[in-house]
């Protein structure tokens, strides 16, 4: 199958190497199953030479989906993997791969952004949750249900509807849909006018209380 999105690029400055990083379509099967554990998605190669796709942390666990290559000149060769593992250049890649596929995906288009989703919200959901550094690029990408209407709404997209003087986000969360817009609170704050957030999964309070 097609990647739904994939991005090439050549990194400079502290370490120079070429990347190809890719979206799958579909969510892997195993994705959750092997959540924080070594993955060999990513296949690094040093000089054109492969040297592992071993990675216990090439990429943070919420983008265990992300499959692609690295090709650097910048590493050693002769070196053990276990050594590699921990080399400071490896850090600096990892946190420009990052980097690239959190740009990679703000860039899909509207239609190809809404397949994404619906395979990979969780993901998006738990990087806000454990990736401080990378927050607030994260928080641009979630989306949620809207009293505002049947379409997923972005967090800037609520804040550019918001009422004159109203400072803060409403949401209620529960366990379906119709479960939360029968409840008193939303009613309130619908006669008043505000358009409150429906979380109806488990994780969505927690990805929105990360977000500072």
């Amino acid at each position: 199958k097609d990647p739904l999105a994939k991005t090439h690029f050549i990194a400079e400055g502290e370490v120079t190497f070429k990347s190809l990083l890719f979206i799958p379509e579909v969510q892997p099967g195993e994705s959750f199953n092997k959540y924080g554990t070594r993955t060999d998605n990513i296949k690094l190669y040093v000089r054109r030479v492969f040297i592992t796709d071993d990675f216990q942390d090439m990429m943070p666990n919420y983008l265990n989906f992300i499959r692609g290559v690295v090709d650097s000149d910048d590493l050693p060769l002769n070196v053990s993997r276990e050594n590699l593992q921990q080399h400071k250049l490896l850090k600096v890649i990892k946190k420009k791969l990052v980097r690239k596929t959190l740009d990679m995906i703000k860039k899909l288009e509207p239609e190809e952004y809404d397949k994404f989703w619906k395979e990979f919200s969780t993901n998006i959901k738990l990087g806000a949750i454990e990736d401080s550094a990378n927050r607030t690029r994260l928080a641009k990408l979630l989306r949620f249900l809207s009293s505002a209407g049947d379409k997923l709404t972005s967090l800037s997209e609520y804040v550019e509807r918001m009422k004159e003087k109203q400072e803060h986000i409403y949401y209620i969360a529960g366990a379906s849909r119709a479960e939360v817009e029968n409840s008193p609170f939303v009613e309130r704050l619908l006669k008043k006018g505000y358009e409150v957030l429906f979380l109806t999964e488990a994780i969505d309070e927690y990805a929105i209380n990360a977000i500072p």
